[in-house]
């Protein structure tokens, strides 16, 4: 009985061992069952391990896509000033709108000029700058002490508001100053304290702004701005620091005044920062587009694309076996193919200007070396952009010529490349836009007001025109230049939404995704398989060692018997 109480427990044993106890050093029956149950389960997970590699692909794939999205789209951005585009039509900013002063005398004054100003010359005098008005009361000997004057004042600069000034005989020049100054924003006065000597202190009231006098009037006869030396006994100014004036400037002979040295409003779009009058010397201004602007523009523009080639570059890196790299994550990639030839193909634009001249990126001074990367001349550059600046926006930008000096573009589709067409407008006797139409067929415009607006789904829909004229034939033509047209080539790679390289990214990791799920579905299903092969062969291992020890028995009993 002994015996087969011990035949149950080494069963129950066996059997609740599981994986670690089927080595062959534990196993009874000298069989390795964890090297049999590893191989079948390694067998199921072949088809992960082949999914999983194929994830790291792909992830590896969509980081190059990116690093190619974010190269191209830093090519963008150095274009995109310079395509000769407004908010409205696409653009974040108009290189060749923007303007600047050129000044012969900085010293003299500066300047700032608004975005699409009138560009012109001119000859700018300062005559005589605006001055703060001053004045001072009479020197006491303490700043602190009371001054033993008491009553009222009212007090203002010509731009500002009377305000009634109160005081005590107890009150100090001190007081006397805090309390003007707690009133200044009304009063337009600025009220300070100058140690003259160890022993004298003097109250000088400042006008806020430019070329306004102060007044000072004493209330209810009381005396006290004439006893604190303010007023004489006539009620004038007593002691008149710095006299008021306003500024005199002549432009191109023409003479104005202003009450401040910042003049907004003589030349539309120029503001005039005066800074010292020199009445003898006549200072030249060109008012002109910010070509320095459109030179950092090109430079970045060159510096972006060599980023980018030295990209691709990598991407056909080869070893001396013929190999690609290991970094040429793209090699022989179709979309990268494509970007490069699209590319390539929109670089080699030529411009044909109407004086019969052709314009290309050489006119610029930018050309290709034996990398083919861009290699930039700033002499060439320079003598382009001084010399012909409306050339260098024909060359680079969207353009648009009309019969009509009434018709202005508003906004424009972004895909089309170059489009020529003949407008008939009609406009009713009230002056409002009747209909348009191109070659007799009048659904291909539609109009709002003083707008024509390209139809939906017409090969003009997207533009937006403003016309304000009385009717007639009008001629147009659209003309996408270099710029313009590299930016619309690259965008529909590289548009973040949109673009060829974020559907293939988004597609990637969309089966990234579903791959991971069925590579973790056959994972765990391969661990499920190792759970039951190992209670599986614990069972065999169990019943071996069972029948082991029930032959050793019998055969124990065989040997008593034949005793």
């Amino acid at each position: 009985m002994t015996t087969v109480s011990s035949t149950s427990t080494t069963t129950s044993t066996s059997a609740g061992t599981g994986y670690s106890a089927l080595s062959s050093s534990s196993s009874g029956t000298g069989i390795d069952y964890s090297l049999l149950i590893e191989a079948k389960v390694q067998a199921r997970l072949v088809r992960a391990d082949r999914i999983d590699a194929k994830i790291t692909a792909n992830e590896a794939k969509v980081s190059a896509y990116g690093d190619l999205q974010s190269l191209l789209q830093t090519v963008n951005s150095s274009l995109d000033g310079l395509r000769n585009r407004s908010t409205a039509t696409g653009a974040s900013s108009n290189l060749f709108g923007q303007r600047t002063a050129y000044i012969g005398d900085g010293d003299v004054f500066s300047a700032t000029v608004a975005d699409g100003t009138e560009t012109g010359t001119y000859s700018v005098v300062v005559q005589q700058l605006a001055t703060r008005h001053k004045i001072g009361a009479d020197a006491v000997g303490s700043k602190t002490s009371a001054l033993g004057q008491s009553g009222s004042f009212t007090l203002q600069a010509a731009d500002g508001s009377a305000v009634t000034i109160v005081m005590d005989a107890d009150d100090s020049l001190t007081d006397l100053r805090d309390a003007i100054n707690a009133r200044k924003a009304a009063s337009g006065v600025t009220a300070s304290i100058v140690q003259v000597s160890n022993s004298s202190y003097q109250l000088i009231l400042t006008a806020n702004n430019t070329g306004e006098a102060i007044s000072v009037t004493d209330g209810g006869g009381s005396g006290l701005a004439g006893a604190l030396g303010l007023t004489d006994g006539s009620g004038n100014v007593r002691n008149e620091l710095v006299a008021v004036q306003e500024a005199i400037v002549q432009i191109d002979g023409v003479t104005i005044t202003r009450s401040s040295n910042t003049i907004a409003d003589a030349i539309e779009g120029v503001t005039l920062n005066l800074y010292t009058a020199s009445p003898d010397t006549a200072v030249s201004m060109e008012v002109s587009t910010d070509l320095s602007s459109i030179k950092t523009a090109i430079t970045g523009f060159v510096d972006a694309y060599n980023a980018l080639r030295d990209f691709v570059v990598q991407q056909q890196a080869t070893n001396s076996n013929g190999t690609k790299t290991d970094s040429a994550t793209l090699f022989a990639d179709s979309l990268l193919r494509q970007v490069t030839k699209s590319v390539y193909a929109a670089l080699n634009t030529s411009v044909a200007t109407d004086d019969g001249n052709v314009l290309s990126l050489a006119s610029l001074g930018i050309g290709f070396d034996s990398s083919n990367n861009l290699e930039l001349d700033e002499d060439t550059l320079n003598s382009f952009l001084t010399s012909d600046i409306d050339a260098v926006r024909q060359l680079l930008g969207l353009n648009m010529t009309a019969s009509s000096s009434q018709i202005s573009l508003l906004r424009y589709n972004t895909g089309l490349t170059s489009a020529s067409f003949t407008l008939d407008i009609e406009v009713g006797s009230d002056g409002s836009l009747g209909s348009v139409s191109v070659g007799g067929d009048s659904s291909l415009f539609t109009v709002s007001g003083n707008r024509i607006i390209g139809a939906t789904g017409s090969i003009y829909d997207g533009i937006v025109m403003v016309y304000t004229g009385g009717g007639g034939s009008v001629d147009v033509d659209f003309s996408q230049g270099l710029a313009d047209r590299l930016y619309t080539t690259i965008d529909k790679f590289a548009n973040r939404y949109s673009g060829d390289l974020a559907t293939i990214i988004n597609s990637l990791e969309a089966n990234d995704t579903e791959l991971q799920s069925r590579s973790d579905d056959i994972r765990a299903k391969a661990e499920t398989y190792r759970t039951t092969l190992t209670a599986y062969y614990a069972r065999l291992e169990a019943a071996a060692e069972t029948a082991a020890l029930l032959l050793k028995q019998l055969t124990y009993k065989s040997n008593d018997d034949d005793d």
